[in-house]
């Protein structure tokens, strides 16, 4: 199994000059815009079904496209995540995330964060080597340059968000829409990173109210750490207001989105243009009994959207679960490079022209917070393993997608080939050990204020 790391080199050589890239040619390249927003629920969006308002651009873009409706995230947090949409890699081959850890599973010191793995490709260098304008507006503390996510980026604009500062959508899509302003004719590939859905939960004045104004306000504390004291000291929340503003950043999101959209159907760009959005992580809203993410592998924080539209794409919705892993090929793809058989993701360039996809496991794993839990899904069945104890639960979430009903205690043979087919995956995928970021005072600002950092 490791043998298929040392083929993807093959990949990476031919990147490193346009003479190899030619030879890696495939199908013809289009544009790519990637839009990603942070802690955005696949069951808050109209278009997965929501009876709430919160997405009415993005719902009628979306028809346009093809809907996967059941899409995994490969870990409940931005910084793995993201890496494996960037390298096509699980977080433990990539490493961007990883940290020591004690024996009870949780690490030493919290800012001790590991950077990409060097060694992998990236999308932007896929798209550079074949000549593309490449670009990102990046806004969340754990995308900043020293965990390494800015290669093959000409530009790079970040800014490191937090509870105390925001770069709203409003400003990103502006940023967005100039940069590809100033590259009228040239091929490109841009990374669009809205951070909105995050937490604090403080809607702007533009959808304010549009959900919580007919609910009580309970004085809901919405600055991160203060949540996290208030249920220490066993709180008491309204988890309807809390949803409500939530819904509210979503809303608003969707609202600078439909800019964007306008943008692109006003320009014969779109017609050689492929679009593709999709979330980092969702969002638990006490549907466990926590909140935020990171901590656990249910749902809540696993299942994201993902929506495609584009030059060779058939409107439709693809109902066989996909995982964030098929993002790279299926990108890289669409940038011209040849379908890399040796990648542990595969293309859905077949459903995106109209043909099905075959099921196959999933996987998720690198919590941030407490023990490490993992997740694997062979549809319709999903189990959960808490990796210091073993502890497992598995459900069926063709009948159960909210994931209440523990089964593993009824099906026995299924939780034993599930945990073979995990342990087998998360150790053929072993990278080795992450270089540490250096982290500058910025960052730590920004991180400290989301409570990621102590």
């Amino acid at each position: 199994m490791r043998a298929r790391h040392f083929r993807w080199f093959g990949l990476t050589a031919c990147l490193a000059s346009l003479l190899a890239v030619a030879g890696c040619q495939g199908a013809p390249s289009h544009s790519v815009l990637l839009i990603v927003v942070d802690t955005l629920r696949a069951d808050h969006l109209g278009v997965y079904g929501y009876d709430r308002p919160t997405s009415p651009h993005l719902d009628a873009w979306a028809e346009g496209g093809a809907v996967f409706e059941q899409a995994f995230a490969t870990s409940p947090w931005t910084l793995p995540s993201v890496g494996t949409i960037f390298t096509g890699q699980l977080p433990s081959r990539h490493l961007a995330g990883t940290f020591a850890r004690g024996p009870d599973g949780r690490p030493p010191d919290r800012s001790q964060f590991g950077q990409l793995d060097a060694s992998l490709p990236t999308l932007a260098e896929a798209a550079a080597a074949r000549g593309f304008a490449t670009g990102a507006v990046i806004n969340n503390a754990f995308l900043g340059p020293r965990f390494g996510l800015d290669r093959g980026f000409e530009t790079y604009d970040f800014s490191p968000a937090g509870n105390r500062r925001l770069r709203r959508a409003d400003v990103v899509v502006d940023r967005a829409l100039s940069w590809l302003g100033d590259r009228v004719d040239a091929p490109f590939f841009l990374v669009l990173h809205l951070f909105d859905p995050h937490m604090q939960y403080d809607p702007p004045a533009a959808t304010r109210g549009r959900f919580s104004s007919a609910l009580p306000d309970t004085e809901l504390p919405r600055v991160t750490e203060r949540i996290r004291a208030a249920l220490g000291r066993g709180d008491v929340f309204d988890r309807d207001y809390l949803v409500a503003l939530y819904d509210e950043e979503v809303l608003f999101v969707d609202q600078q989105l439909g800019r964007l959209f306008e943008w692109l159907a006003s320009t014969d760009r779109a017609n050689d243009m492929v679009v593709m959005l999709t979330s980092d992580h969702g969002e638990e809203l006490f549907d466990h009994g926590g909140f935020e993410h990171g901590h656990t592998a249910y749902n809540e924080l696993l299942r994201v959207p993902l929506v495609v539209r584009g030059p060779g794409v058939e409107a439709g919705r693809h109902a066989v679960p996909v995982s964030g892993l098929d993002l790279f090929p299926t990108l890289l793809e669409a940038l011209g490079h040849a379908a890399a058989d040796d990648l542990p993701g595969r293309s859905l360039w077949p459903a995106l022209a109209g043909g099905g996809l075959i099921d196959r496991p999933l996987f998720a794993e690198r919590t941030l917070y407490g023990a490490e839990r993992q997740a694997v899904v062979s549809w319709p069945y999903k189990m959960t393993r808490r990796s210091d104890t073993d502890e497992v639960q598995l459900f069926d979430l063709s009948a159960d997608a909210g994931e209440r009903h523990d089964l593993a205690s009824a099906r026995p043979e299924d939780v034993e080939r599930l945990r073979d087919v995990l342990q087998t995956a998360l150790a053929a995928a072993s990278g080795g050990t992450a270089a540490e970021v250096d982290l500058d005072d910025e960052t730590l600002e920004a991180l400290r204020s989301l409570g990621y950092v102590r």
